[in-house]
């Protein structure tokens, strides 16, 4: 039985910003899909796949490799405009931090349930809470 040696993966920086590139298309579309046509939309699908260059996406969808980098070009253009204007993202990304804040607090409540830390903590909760709160009815 021969025993399989783990491969280390070295990524090229060249490859790192493709990936990271495809990263942020996918939460662009994740929050900004409804501002895209069908046709920029699947473009859009299929170059995020891990496999797919845009020359495959181009073969794929029988349309030039000029067409799929103006449909890329265009449609990441509008979704980063709205995001620039509407800050949905980063307010969701904001709300995440303060959610696992949130939760490590009442998982603290629930160790700490009935001594003055437990109170204390409960405080800081309610804190977190009221922070969460304000920061989002200021944006509205």
């Amino acid at each position: 039985m021969q025993s399989k040696a783990k491969e280390k993966v070295y990524i090229t920086p060249g490859h790192e910003k493709k990936i990271k590139r495809k990263e942020e298309i996918g939460e662009l579309l994740e929050f900004y899909s409804g501002l895209l046509t069908k046709k920029e939309l699947g473009v859009l699908e299929l170059y995020i796949q891990p496999n797919y260059s845009g020359a495959e996406v181009a073969r794929k969808l029988r349309i030039s490799r000029q067409a799929v980098h103006d449909h890329i070009r265009r449609s990441l253009g509008r979704m980063r405009r709205c995001e620039n204007k509407l800050q949905l993202i980063a307010n969701y990304k904001k709300n995440v931090v303060m959610f696992r804040k949130i939760m490590s607090k009442l998982d603290q409540c629930c160790e700490q349930s009935h001594n003055t830390e437990g109170e204390q903590t409960l405080e800081q909760l309610k804190m977190l809470f009221e922070k969460l709160i304000n920061r989002n009815s200021h944006e509205l």
